[in-house]
């Protein structure tokens, strides 16, 4: 049985689980379904209508905790397990995966499709329609576009693949293809293909050298990152990461050869 707090609208059409918990001025469209124990924070908006008028029901997946001013468009499917900050927005037709980590003042543009265990910290910006595959971090301050030509009706989203890491203010430019593994370092700009399992720098989005290489030197900690990172994930996704890992190491190897 949903608790429900102060000033709550809540839609009777909305189909909501059990142990849905909600906290004070939350507005709940009806063309949406809330799975069990999910915690829906201060001032949110689940299910905000499209202009679209043949938008499927947004999907909560069981055990999202949402934190307060988030923002969620019907049409979208979300899995299990994601988590936010404050001020977060998802747009229509996003396809998220299992637990989905979005920072403070974060937003996913709509038609987006995005893997399982994805971190992104605050001020993510996700343009419509990119592709994120399954482990893939984004830092705060990047940014995702889309428009080739702004303003323009084109559309080339970025695509990124799985255990890809994009740091702090890098800028993906539209048509970006990023290689499984590969970082995108600090400030960078990274258009066109970038190999797996490579370091990309500067402004002209040069090719640094290999992953494999990237160490801090103090504590001889060394990428890529899935070989020392693994137990900041839920258990059950460790054997998983072990997996993919090795496949995504053999795949630079293999691509460090013909650079």
């Amino acid at each position: 049985m949903e608790q429900i707090l102060d000033f709550c609208s809540i839609d009777p059409a909305a189909r909501i689980g059990r142990n849905v918990q909600f906290g004070s001025y939350v507005r709940v469209y009806g063309n949406v379904e809330i799975a069990d124990d999910c915690q829906i924070g201060d001032f949110s908006v689940i299910g905000q209508p499209s202009i679209r008028k043949d938008s499927k029901p947004l999907r909560l997946g069981a055990g999202a905790k949402l934190r307060s001013h988030a923002v969620l468009y019907e049409g979208s499917d979300i899995g299990p397990g994601m988590e936010t900050g404050h001020h977060v927005v998802i747009r229509e037709g996003a396809m998220i995966g299992e637990n989905l980590r979005l920072g403070n003042f974060s937003d996913i543009e709509g038609a987006c499709r995005i893997g399982d265990f994805c971190r992104m910290h605050s001020y993510a910006h996700v343009g419509r329609g990119a592709v994120i595959g399954d482990f893939v971090w984004l830092f705060s301050l990047t940014t995702l576009m889309n428009d080739p030509l702004p303003p323009s009706h084109l559309a080339d989203p970025v695509v990124i693949g799985d255990m890809a890491t994009i740091c702090v203010n890098a800028q993906l430019m539209p048509g970006a293809r990023i290689g499984r593994g590969a970082m995108i370092a600090s400030g960078a700009v990274a258009r066109g293909e970038i190999p797996p399992g490579v370091v990309i720098t500067g402004p002209e989005g040069d090719i640094a050298g290999a992953v494999r290489f990237v160490m801090h030197m103090e504590s001889r900690t060394r990428h890529p990152w899935h070989r020392h990172f693994a137990d900041a994930y839920p258990e059950h996704a460790r054997a998983r990461i072990a997996a993919l890992g090795a496949e995504i190491d053999a795949e630079a190897a293999a691509a460090a050869t013909s650079l």
